[in-house]
């Protein structure tokens, strides 16, 4: 068996940019093989400036077309029979969500825009998992990290605004929550992560005061990868970047 096929294998989503980007760059580094999905695969995504690499796989998948998502398991599976690691990171915000635009329940808000959010978000990481999970338990890790937020903690809301997003990655934990209670029955693990807030372009514009780049937060989930506790598999975690556990 070649070297190649020894290698640990990671799958993540939302690579165009921001923190998909890092990580992806971060795992080649580190020697494994990293199937990037990409979306809408356009000549100025900047993965495009890494794509000659004999380790990445870039696709294209928009994780609310159930077709691509089909198409992308198909190629997925045309390259290896396991995965090790899958990272679901495709996220969107919506316009009640952007910088100074703080609405409540007495403001008119844009339910149908939140529809997408949670499309993207929530359902999003869910059809990623349902296509990829059979890969993944076969993997050595079986670690599958859904990259949430504080914002959609109950347990430490404390605000009345951003109803889309904050509702959309509560969701996405639940969703972590169900899968977890399959995952353990195989050795495997979910971690819900909030990965802080980064310098990137989910705001609407690049926001250059928030507290860290996408590659701060890259290296700080490698970390929490290699330091896993192998004794708390059964447990589902969410976490910020530096393990500090979270409300749900």
């Amino acid at each position: 068996m070649s070297d190649k096929h020894n290698k640990k294998k990671v799958l993540i989503t939302g690579t165009n940019h921001g923190l998909g980007l890092s990580l992806t760059k971060l795992f080649l580094e580190h020697n494994y093989i990293v199937f990037a999905g990409t979306y809408k695969l356009a000549e100025d995504s900047q993965i495009n400036s890494i794509k000659d690499n004999e380790n990445l796989f870039i696709f294209d998948l928009d994780v609310t077309d159930i077709k691509t998502i089909d198409k992308a398991e198909e190629f997925v599976k045309s390259k290896t029979d396991t995965l090790d690691i899958l990272i679901n990171n495709a996220g969107i915000l919506c316009p009640d969500s952007y910088v100074r635009n703080s609405l409540t329940i007495f403001d008119k808000l844009d339910v149908d825009a939140m529809k997408e959010v949670y499309d993207v978000n929530a359902l999003g990481a869910l059809r990623v998992a349902n296509a990829f999970s059979s890969l993944l338990i076969k993997g050595d890790e079986k670690l599958l990290i859904n990259i949430s937020s504080e914002a959609g903690s109950i347990g430490d809301c404390t605000v009345s605004d951003w109803h889309g997003y904050r509702m959309s990655k509560s969701a996405m934990n639940m969703a972590g929550a169900l899968i977890q209670n399959d995952y353990v029955k195989h050795g495997g693990r979910v971690w819900q992560i909030h990965p802080g807030w980064m310098q990137t372009y989910m705001h609407g514009r690049h926001s250059p005061e928030a507290n860290h780049s996408s590659d701060f937060s890259a290296e700080h989930l490698y970390k929490l990868i290699l330091n896993a506790d192998a004794q708390k598999k059964d447990e589902l975690a969410f976490m910020d970047i530096l393990g500090q556990p979270l409300p749900w």
